[in-house]
């Protein structure tokens, strides 16, 4: 402010003495006008030096920082060398005039040595026409401010990448005297970049030289892609610019997976979850392909759904060997039978069901000899005519396989009936209860079978006009045996095959059974079969004998009952061979049965049996005709029947009859199947009522064979006029007893119970008085 008054003074004086004189208000004369403007001159003079003086003060102030002093120049040059970029200034012929000291950490040159030389002496050779023309746009003014990337050379010769930030340097008059700038080191990033951009190269290539197509796409119906590799066209058939931003992908799936896609997709995304499936494509040459998609959401930090990656593969060779894998397994190639391994996991099957059954393993014996004689053509050809006729048995619920090589295997379920051979089933099974042999059922199947598979073999084969013959050997395993798994039970058989002996006579088929209680078995049917064949006959029966035995009722505890119920005499049937002694009643009803002559020897033992029981009756006493050894049959009933007419005992109201019932069967046999002890024909009622009107009471043995056995008793049970069920009284009551004699009470039908001591149950439970049974044999 002071200097501004001292200005304004002495304007204001010099204007005054000048317009006093003008005005002729103040004297003009020279000594007065001198000093008037002398006191101006000073006026002005006094405020130009204030004003000097007030800029002085002003700079020396700001030149204060903190309470210390800012630097001079020498210090203005330390607070630059201190920044890591280098700043540099060159003249207009790109000559360094001044240089940071952060040029030597870039280039190991000496900062002093490097002053007053070119700036292109430094930059790689590649890069000078890029920094000439930065440079002559510059000096030219031109241009404003310039911003690249350019490379130095280093005192060792390598390069080294800097970012140039350059600008004209100017003087007072805007004359362009040289370029200012500044130099960043970015070698690290440069090297950081060229890894990226190596790595994208890379994966690039990779994605585009893999079987299949990488892609990244809109969650959207039509699976808009934004990205796919080369791999699209091998795959689709379409170019990858086919694919991008365009609503196709989707018409490339198959129209009936494509629901599925979408659905599958959507439900892996929706859990966060990446997802794998399969489906079919059909290419722009209409081609159809199996795929194999895998892929994942790209999700954002907020849970919102960006895009959907993934890979898409072609799997439709492999598609194709899968399905012949799964085809192959199942047939044998040569012979068209199961293979192998579909026999195995079949016996696993019934293994896991304990389903009763027998594996047969056939091996033919001179294939060798038939190979080296004929060729392996003519082998292969006898190979294919043993498989066919070998494929005539799978109709029966058989699976026939190729074991391998010249060996062949059967599986064969028990409770299938055999061609030929309807009622095999309850023929063995009734045997089998009635010798309570756990391996008759399985025996009796593995011969018929084995005699069915001989005949089949043993007719000759005519190959490329040749009549060939062969021998084999059969090995016949049973379930019944315990097997650790299905290979073992192959193994088995396939012993038993190479030791085979038994045959019928004049047959090119041998056969072995494999373990040493099943082959005992298999033995004394195989007897008692030859032995019936060749020596029983209906018309002479002198070879039958009958037993007698005494059956006494102790009196009933019920107070409403009789004092005592009426004994009995139970007649009994026993056939004695002069070859093998004694045969057990259940071969001879069951030899019978297969030869379609059980009623005829019904009719023969019933006269046989009451011819010698009924003179030995005693008053009140009762006859009862035991045929529990045979299968209840509508022809057993109609021999009897007849025999008690020839015999005129039916009119005595004297006999009862006493059917037996096989083993009820074991639990695993599966639902629906037929049970041994369904009758072999539906006609029992007829018989039935025309024995009781004959006056005859019909009785049904059950005999309880284990405890574990839960499958209902057959309707027809419920028909006879009483039961006895044989049980051990000395042990716990069987479950299944228990249930029986319930039913027997809830359909109104007497029990009478069989064992060593009474149980209480059966008191409890039925009409009859259970007494003890004492079974006194008579001839």
């Amino acid at each position: 402010m002071l200097t501004v008054w001292l200005y304004l003074t002495g304007a204001l004086a010099a204007c005054g003495y000048a317009i006093g004189a003008a005005m002729g208000w103040i004297p003009s004369t020279t000594p007065l006008a001198a000093l008037c403007l002398g006191v101006a001159l000073a006026f002005v003079l006094t405020a130009e030096f204030a004003n000097r003086r007030a800029h002085r003060n002003a700079f020396a102030g700001l030149r204060v920082l903190g309470g210390r002093a800012l630097p001079r120049e020498h210090d203005y040059r330390a607070l630059v060398n201190r920044v890591d970029d280098v700043i540099f200034e060159t003249d207009t012929d790109a000559t360094l005039t001044f240089l940071s000291d952060a040029w030597k950490n870039v280039t190991l040159l000496d900062v002093q040595a490097c002053l007053h030389t070119p700036l292109f002496r430094y930059l790689h050779p590649d890069d000078h026409a890029l920094n000439r023309e930065q440079f002559l746009t510059l000096l030219s003014n031109r241009g404003g401010p310039g911003r690249y990337e350019t490379r130095l050379i280093n005192r060792d010769g390598q390069q080294c990448w800097v970012e140039l930030r350059i600008r004209p340097l100017t003087d007072r008059r805007g004359t362009v005297t040289g370029i200012t700038g500044v130099m960043s080191d970015i070698q690290s990033r440069k090297r950081a970049e060229d890894i990226l951009r190596a790595r994208d190269r890379g994966l690039s290539t990779l994605l585009d030289h893999l079987p299949g197509m990488a892609f990244r796409c809109r969650n959207d119906r039509s699976w808009t892609m934004e990205f796919v590799s080369d791999g699209c066209f091998d795959l689709t058939g379409y170019e990858a610019v086919d694919l991008l931003n365009q609503p196709s992908y989707e018409k490339l799936i198959h129209a009936e997976d494509r629901r599925y896609v979408w659905d599958y997709v959507q439900n892996q995304l929706a859990q966060g979850k990446a997802y794998h499936l399969r489906y079919r494509l059909r290419t722009r040459e209409g081609q159809e392909k199996w795929v194999d998609e895998r892929g994942r959401g790209v999700f954002a930090g907020d849970g919102a759904l960006l895009a959907i990656e993934g890979f898409v593969s072609d799997i439709s060779s492999q598609k194709r060997e899968e399905e012949r894998v799964e085809r192959e397994p199942l047939r044998d190639t040569l012979t068209g039978l199961k293979s192998r391994a579909l026999l195995t996991d079949r016996i696993t099957s019934a293994m896991e069901q304990q389903r009763p059954f027998l594996v047969l393993c056939i091996d033919i014996d001179n294939l060798k000899r038939i190979n080296e004689r004929h060729g392996r053509a003519t082998g292969d050809a006898l190979l294919r005519g043993v498989g066919e006729r070998l494929a005539t048995l799978c109709a029966s619920g058989l699976a026939a396989a190729r074991h391998g090589g010249d060996e062949f295997a059967i599986l064969a379920p028990l409770d299938h009936p055999l061609p030929g051979a309807p009622g095999l089933p309850q023929l063995t099974h009734q045997a089998a209860a009635t010798l309570h042999d756990p391996h008759t059922a399985g025996v009796l199947h593995g011969l018929a079978l084995a005699d069915r598979i001989a005949r089949l073999l043993e007719r000759p084969f005519v190959i490329a006009d040749r009549t060939l013959s062969l021998t084999a050997r059969i090995g016949i395993a049973l379930s019944t045996d315990k097997h650790a798994d299905a290979g073992a039970v192959l193994q088995s058989a396939l012993h038993a095959a190479y030791s085979a002996q038994w045959s019928d006579t004049g047959s090119a088929v041998r056969y072995a059974f494999a373990g040493d209680d099943v082959r005992q078995a298999a033995l004394a049917w195989r007897h008692s079969a030859a032995e019936f064949a060749r020596e029983f006959n209906m018309t002479d029966l002198s070879g039958l004998s009958v037993t007698l035995a005494r059956v006494i009722a102790a009196p009933r505890g019920a107070q409403d009952a009789p004092a005592t119920l009426p004994d009995w005499r139970e007649a009994r049937l026993q056939w004695h061979s002069p070859r093998i002694g004694i045969v057990p009643t259940a071969h001879l009803f069951a030899h019978a049965a297969a030869n379609g002559t059980l009623g005829v020897l019904a009719e023969a033992a019933t006269r046989l049996l009451c011819m010698h029981a009924l003179p030995q009756l005693q008053a009140g006493e009762r006859l009862c005709l035991c045929f529990e050894d045979a299968l209840p049959d509508h022809a057993l009933l109609l021999g009897v029947q007849h025999g008690l007419q020839a015999t005129d005992a039916g009119t005595s109201a004297t006999c009862d009859i006493l059917l037996g019932v096989p083993a009820l069967p074991a639990a695993g046999v599966a639902p629906g199947a037929a049970t041994p002890a369904e009758p072999l024909t539906a006609n029992l009622d007829t018989a039935f009522t025309t024995l009781r009107e004959a006056g005859v009471r019909i009785g049904i043995d059950i005999t309880i064979l284990g405890h574990a056995n839960e499958i209902p008793a057959p309707d027809w049970l419920g028909r006879a006029d009483y039961w006895r069920i044989r049980f051990d009284a000395a042990q716990p009551l069987p479950a299944r007893l228990a249930r029986m004699i319930e039913t027997a009470a809830a359909r109104g039908i007497p029990v009478v119970a069989a064992g060593a001591t009474t149980h209480p149950a059966a008191l409890a439970c039925t009409h009859w008085t259970v007494p003890d049974h004492l079974h006194q044999a008579s001839a």
